[in-house]
């Protein structure tokens, strides 16, 4: 790997915009999502602040490191970090990689550029050069004729330059935002209308996969329980659904993050209807599509309360027969063509 002269490296860092609102005194914080077995948020830290000799990362920051390490492709390693202020405003961005399979290998370049990004000249200064022993004096002259000059060779000054990033673009104020992070499961309460018949409570889990700009979203509900009445007739609903999106908008800024997603619902329906000395249970299935939206304010490291908002509408309704007393039956659609749910709970953020 070739070094780049000091003077370069100065001057790439000055034309860069996004170092322009940093200073080295700044408070700092970082979030950092990282494959197991690489180096995780904590040692990291403390990596950048030994090598900038000072403490730099706390409470209460005033600009964001935000950075994930993957693996490349084909081969070897990637990490993208991305510098946002205290409004939730991206900076830019600069990505490092290697194509060494060990991702440890990646560190010393990493530890570079994120040091860079918080303080340039602390980052790139190599330790002072050590000045030569002053020479002896000469001894004393024997004689009344002065000692002749002795001539010291000046000593070479030598500074110890650190290698640059290997294939690291410059920091781009164009870049795209910062990630949502890994993978987070969501269990909340469920409140929603349309799927039968009122105002129907229960429970659901979402599952957030995926560490790119379009996360995957799958969620699954369960009401246990709805009851609808009419003529003396009676229907007992179990509701159970699978929703499944993909998330092309996202957002994320200090403690609070959002998306919205386009998904496609299946539920599954048991209706009981009760007539006169008689019943029948038979299976619905009722299918919609729609968007969907959430909005996160982190906790915690790894816990964030939830907010979901979801609207559909149902292109599969089935009709469901009600049989009343006095043996008559009538069939309705199941639900209104537009349904709406919203989630309450908490989210458990992955690494």
């Amino acid at each position: 790997m070739g070094v780049l002269p000091r003077c370069a490296v100065v001057l790439l860092l000055v034309a860069s915009p996004v170092l322009a609102g940093p200073r080295p005194e700044s408070r700092w914080g970082l979030r950092w999502n990282a494959t197991p077995g690489c180096i995780q948020a904590g040692p990291l830290a403390r990596a950048v602040e030994a090598r900038l000799g000072r403490t730099v990362f706390g409470p209460g920051p005033e600009f964001l490191i935000d950075g994930v390490l993957e693996p490349g492709k084909p081969s070897g390693w990637k990490a993208t970090l991305s510098l946002v202020d205290a409004r939730g405003n991206v900076l830019g961005s600069r990505e490092v990689s290697t194509r060494e399979e060990a991702c440890s290998a990646l560190e010393p370049r990493l530890l570079l550029v994120m040091a860079v990004m918080i303080d340039p000249s602390a980052a790139l200064g190599g330790p002072p050069p050590e000045s030569p022993p002053a020479p002896e004096p000469p001894p004393l002259p024997t004689v009344a004729e002065p000692p002749a000059p002795v001539e010291t060779p000046a000593p070479a000054v030598t500074e110890a330059m650190p290698p640059p990033p290997e294939e690291s673009p410059g920091m781009r104020p164009d870049a795209p935002g910062p990630r949502l992070g890994g993978p987070a499961v969501t269990v909340a309460a469920l409140g929603s209308l349309g799927v039968g018949f009122g105002v129907t409570p229960g429970i659901a889990t979402s599952f957030w996969l995926g560490r790119g700009a379009w996360p995957w979203l799958i969620r699954l509900t369960l009401s246990p329980y709805e009851s609808y009445t009419k003529d003396g007739g009676r229907l007992s609903l179990v509701k159970s659904g699978a929703e499944v999106g993909v998330c092309p908008v996202s957002w994320a800024g200090g403690e609070w993050s959002a998306s919205g997603c386009a998904t496609a619902t299946f539920a599954l329906v048991l209706a009981y209807s009760e007539g006169f000395e008689q019943g029948r249970l038979e299976p619905l299935a009722r299918g919609d599509v729609g968007p969907r939206a959430r909005l996160e304010r982190r906790l915690g490291a790894s816990t964030a309360l939830h907010l979901g908002v979801g609207v559909g509408y149902g292109w599969l309704r089935p009709t469901v027969r009600l049989l009343k007393p006095d043996g008559t039956a009538e069939d309705q659609r199941l639900g209104l063509p537009v349904q709406a749910s919203v989630d309450v709970g908490v989210s458990f953020l992955g690494p």
